[in-house]
């Protein structure tokens, strides 16, 4: 009995039907998604970004700083209540005493609006690379999309070329396995495609991901369809590497952060020096005997720093003021040998692009022709689909010359300072 329930549970598994899955109901629909532009990424993402959000709370912990800096100190209340005879000859009191900071608190707060600054510039520098990051992560689902379509307009022309195999005569020569053989491949050509679909989704998870706006499920998409017909190509008119330099020690925010950090530590070393000036503190108040005499009583004192000089703040302090300077050297050497480098990669990439597409062009010609000569049996299917393997090899080319186009141009933008160049695409 239990051999008979195994072998019945065993034939269920195997004729169990197949069910087929619509990619569209992967996680989220078509319906879901909403297709935005570039500059509408852009302008969504510095509105709700939230960690964006969370670097702008900085902004107000460095405002209150500046009022902590410049904060007066309290005064305190004393008192001194005589008891016992003494008290019939000495006068106790009550009174306050005021601390007062001497050429100490105007450096604080010096350094406290350099710490402004630099917090400013930090924001800014996020929102910067925020952007880079949506345009780059824009770009990666539009290329993705572009795979899509060279996989789709390749599986017409297999389905074209499957049709043409079952149109000739079936008495021709190899008719049967050019037939099998345009099946198999438009067979396989659908697999690729649900491929290239998976890698859609992912690239567009990772393009709302960069977005990562607060509370809100929709699954954005791009308006675009693909690169193909946008002018990739267009020559800039860069400027030479002395004026980039230019531009890139002018805008760049994390140069503005390293200047801020010398000024910064160059004031902490001047608040830390200051603290060896002597702080003052005035006291007054009421003074009365038990004999019912009373008057006022003042007092004045130094708080000497005698026995603690501050001698090791003071060295830290101008080690850190030497790395301030040091950092900065180090960023602008870096950026000026970087900026060499991705300008000719810009430049190559850009000439790349160029080159590709004449080339793409005129393997389209040639596919079409041979396609032309299949149809009037001057050549085999093996020989079309050479050919147009050639040409699919061509499109993933021109795809990968784009994308390193594009990469190249973005990190350009990044060693320069620029979010944008002056370019006549909108990528």
């Amino acid at each position: 009995m239990k051999k008979l329930i195994i072998t019945i549970c065993l034939l269920s598994s195997i004729y169990l039907p197949v069910i087929a899955i619509d990619s569209s109901q992967l996680a989220h629909s078509d319906t879901d998604r909403y297709k935005i532009s570039l500059e509408e990424a852009i302008n969504m993402a510095l509105d709700g970004n939230i960690e964006l959000q969370e670097q702008r709370k900085n902004l107000g912990i460095s405002q209150n700083n500046i009022k902590k800096a410049n904060a007066l100190k309290n005064p305190q209340v004393q008192s001194n209540l005589l008891m016992g005879p003494i008290g019939k000859g000495n006068s106790s009191q009550v009174g306050l005493m005021l601390p007062i900071e001497i050429s100490k608190r105007g450096a604080r707060k010096k350094a406290a609006l350099t710490d402004l600054s630099y917090t400013e510039n930090k924001i800014k520098d996020y929102e910067f690379k925020l952007k880079l990051r949506v345009r780059t992560s824009y770009f990666n689902l539009l290329v993705a999309k572009s795979e899509l379509k060279i996989m789709q307009d390749r599986r017409e022309l297999l389905e074209d070329l499957l049709n043409i195999a079952k149109n000739k005569p079936k008495d021709s020569p190899n008719y049967e396995i050019e037939v099998l053989q345009a099946d198999m491949k438009l067979k396989k050509q659908d697999v690729n495609i649900n491929r290239v679909k998976m890698d859609i989704r992912s690239a567009q998870y990772n393009f709302n991901r960069v977005l990562n706006l607060s509370n809100n499920p929709t699954l954005y998409d791009v308006k675009d369809y693909s690169v193909f017909g946008q002018e990739f190509y267009t020559q800039l008119n860069l400027p030479n590497y002395e004026e980039l330099e230019a531009i890139a020690l002018k805008n760049r925010y994390d140069i503005k952060m390293s200047e801020d950090k010398i000024t910064k530590a160059k004031q902490d070393l001047e608040v830390i020096t200051r603290q060896r000036i002597p702080d003052l503190y005035l006291s007054g108040g009421y003074a009365f005997a038990h004999d019912g005499t009373s008057g006022a009583y003042v007092g004045a004192g130094f708080d000497i720093p005698a026995l603690y000089r501050y001698t090791p703040e003071i060295k830290n302090a101008k080690l850190e003021y030497d790395k301030a300077q040091l950092e900065y050297n180090s960023i602008t050497n870096i950026t000026k040998n970087v900026i060499h480098t991705n300008y000719d990669k810009f430049i190559m990439a850009q000439e790349n692009v160029g080159h590709y597409k004449e080339i793409v062009e005129e393997s389209n010609k040639i596919l079409n022709l041979s396609k032309q000569r299949y149809k009037k049996g001057k050549t085999s299917l093996a020989n079309l689909i050479i050919v147009e393997h050639s040409h699919q090899e061509l499109l993933n080319e021109y795809l990968e010359a784009v994308r390193a186009y594009y990469n190249s141009y973005i990190a350009l933008l990044q060693e320069i300072g620029l979010d944008n160049f002056t370019i006549d695409i909108d990528l």
